[in-house]
């Protein structure tokens, strides 16, 4: 979602009064956070955790998210992109879409902590060769995950599948702050775990070091701040 400029704050407090408050009542939904990108100020992520994929099916089908971006609707930035579709009688229109954009993912086993203070989640979108991504699955789990334990700062990994692209997954890790991922990204860690992760990729391949080099189109890094959040308990 894209919130008007200034208006953060009103946006927080209008999704942890509203949105926060349902979400707490809704079957199935384990946690939810509002959560802003550090490039964009205005660019702001809701990222809700649920106990099964009925369920949250069930929760954006049934009208309840509708009732609740319709509450978030008065921040939405005033920039949209512009629909198009073919009438009946064979003419384009166009049309403002101001839906926020909905995607969904099954999420594999948090490693991790627990979380305090400040929360910066740091998300890789990875895209892969065809037929590679049980095979990475088994190399985060033994080779990425005992590396990021190791890293100071680090508090949760864990990766998350999109439901509409089987080739890509998302590795999710938490931050204590700032600093932290800052210096995991460019102190040259992240650049040896990708080095060795080089195989699962399409990029391109290298003559000189006869070895595949990932491309900005394999690999897409976002960070985001946790403005606010909540975890629900259902036992």
């Amino acid at each position: 979602m894209f919130v008007k400029p200034g208006e953060i704050q009103d946006f927080r407090e209008a999704y942890q009064k509203s949105v926060l408050t349902a979400f707490s009542k809704i079957k199935g939904c384990r946690s939810a956070v509002l959560m802003q990108s550090t490039r964009n100020s205005e660019e702001c992520v809701s990222l809700t955790l649920w106990a099964s994929e009925n369920d949250a099916r069930a929760f954006e089908e049934g009208g309840m998210y509708d009732n609740l971006v319709n509450v978030l609707r008065p921040h939405f930035s005033e920039e949209y992109e512009m629909q198009i579709r073919l009438t009946e009688d064979l003419k384009l229109e166009y049309s403002p879409t101001y839906e926020p954009e909905v995607r969904r993912y099954d999420v594999e086993t948090p490693h991790g902590a627990g979380s305090s203070g400040d929360i910066y989640l740091r998300m890789v979108s990875l895209k892969f060769k065809e037929g590679k991504v049980q095979e990475f699955k088994k190399h985060y789990e033994e080779k990425v995950i005992p590396i990021l334990r190791s890293v100071k700062g680090c508090r949760t990994a864990f990766l998350a599948a999109p439901a509409d692209d089987p080739n890509e997954l998302i590795s999710v890790t938490e931050w204590e702050d700032e600093k932290a991922y800052q210096e995991y990204e460019h102190g040259g860690q992240f650049d040896a775990i990708l080095e060795s992760q080089s195989h699962f990729f399409p990029g391109v391949y290298d003559l000189g070091k006869k070895s595949t080099t990932a491309t900005s189109a394999d690999i897409t890094v976002d960070h985001h701040l946790v403005l606010v959040g909540k975890s629900f308990d259902r036992s």
